[in-house]
């Protein structure tokens, strides 16, 4: 998928609460949409939140449907408002906020070969060490 998806109101509202939606809205016309980037059929944003940090949206989409995750806390039912405003981010021809559209993650790393991966994961795990469990339970052929 090299263009945006298309989504209504109407498919949004449906993965999520009312309130949730209304929060989504708020939070999207307040500006807290940091960043957005499609990378194939998968959107990651950066959106502002309660914390510091902005919290991360992940959004994978299918021609008629899609899934979301955000690292916020929210657990309340249906998508949390940080995920309704990276929607409506990419929903809204009118966006203040331009979503970036670059190479799916897999082809990047098809154009690299055995050593240029083995030393983007010791650089990845150096910028985040949380990954470390990641490598560790990869390569012990334990589920990620």
């Amino acid at each position: 998928m090299t263009n945006l998806p298309h989504l209504t109101e109407d498919d949004v509202r449906a993965k999520v609460t009312e309130q949730s939606y209304d929060r989504g809205v708020d939070y999207y016309h307040a500006g807290t949409v940091e960043s957005a980037t499609l990378r194939g059929n998968r959107l990651f944003a950066a959106v502002q939140g309660s914390e510091w940090d902005p919290y991360q949206v992940g959004i994978t989409f299918s021609e008629t449907d899609f899934t979301a995750s955000c690292t916020c806390p929210y657990d309340w039912g249906g998508y949390c408002k940080h995920v309704v405003a990276a929607l409506l981010t990419v929903s809204d021809d009118d966006s203040p906020i331009p979503v970036a559209v670059k190479p799916p993650v897999a082809d990047l790393l098809d154009g690299l070969d055995a050593d240029e991966l083995r030393a983007l994961v010791r650089v990845l795990v150096e910028v985040a060490p949380s990954l470390l469990d990641t490598v560790d339970a990869f390569c012990s052929g334990e589920p990620t």
